[in-house]
């Protein structure tokens, strides 16, 4: 396709040969350069994926305490999610009009809740395997791999998994979504953020308050076992 629109250029052009045995060049690094690169970054997500994989069971093998768990999850936080992007969005329209001040106590909260439930569900990971199915480039800038979520105990149905991974140039690929059935985690957090801001009259502080209060409810619940 990109040799064949470079090949149909040149034939219009009634330029010196040299310049078109330039252009021809550049077809043909076209051609052959790009899609190694975007197979790089599908590679790289893939890579990433495994990584978060493998580092969470590297975690539930150890028998963590709490403290380990809340270090684990924020080290997986900042390392293998844009979190920045995750915040952001998940804060809905609302993050336009919020003060920087709202906006870091906005992240501050939303991580605890984060954090929160890692502490009280972490262990329960361990009965759970991923098998990848395939990763696919979306334009430039994303890529979506795919795999099954199987519990070794069977008490859950196999479900199907998406991860949405960041793949900007120059910057490290990082998970910005999960999809578990088609659900997209992101948007159910940015629906159930927006609703409370709705239901408060616009109150970005009342979002955050209801963060607080949340992290707090989930905190004083029992570990899973």
């Amino acid at each position: 396709m990109v040799l064949t629109i470079f090949s149909s250029f040149i034939k219009t052009i009634s330029g010196s040969v040299s310049l078109r045995h330039l252009l021809l060049k550049i077809a043909l690094i076209a051609l052959l350069v790009s899609p190694a690169n975007a197979n790089d970054r599908v590679d790289e997500s893939v890579a990433l994926i495994d990584r978060l994989i493998g580092h969470i069971h590297m975690v539930i093998s150890n028998d963590p305490s709490e403290e380990e768990v809340l270090k684990e999850t924020n080290y997986i936080i900042d390392n293998y999610f844009d979190y920045d992007l995750v915040a952001r969005f998940s804060a809905g329209q609302a993050w336009r009009s919020a003060s920087d001040e709202e906006r870091e106590a906005y992240k501050i909260a939303f991580r605890q809740v984060m954090l929160n439930l890692a502490k009280t569900q972490f262990k329960s990971l361990a009965t759970l395997e991923y098998f990848p199915k395939q990763a696919v480039p979306k334009g430039d800038r994303l890529v979506v791999a795919s795999g099954i979520i199987h519990d070794k105990t069977g008490e859950f149905a196999d479900a199907t998994i998406s991860w949405r991974v960041s793949t900007k140039a120059n910057q490290p690929v990082k998970i910005i979504d999960i999809e578990v059935e088609n659900i997209s985690m992101l948007i159910t957090r940015q629906q159930e953020h927006t609703a409370i801001i709705q239901q408060n009259g616009g109150s970005f502080q009342a979002l955050i308050d209801a963060l607080i209060a949340q992290a707090e409810d989930i905190g004083k619940s029992p570990s899973a076992n």
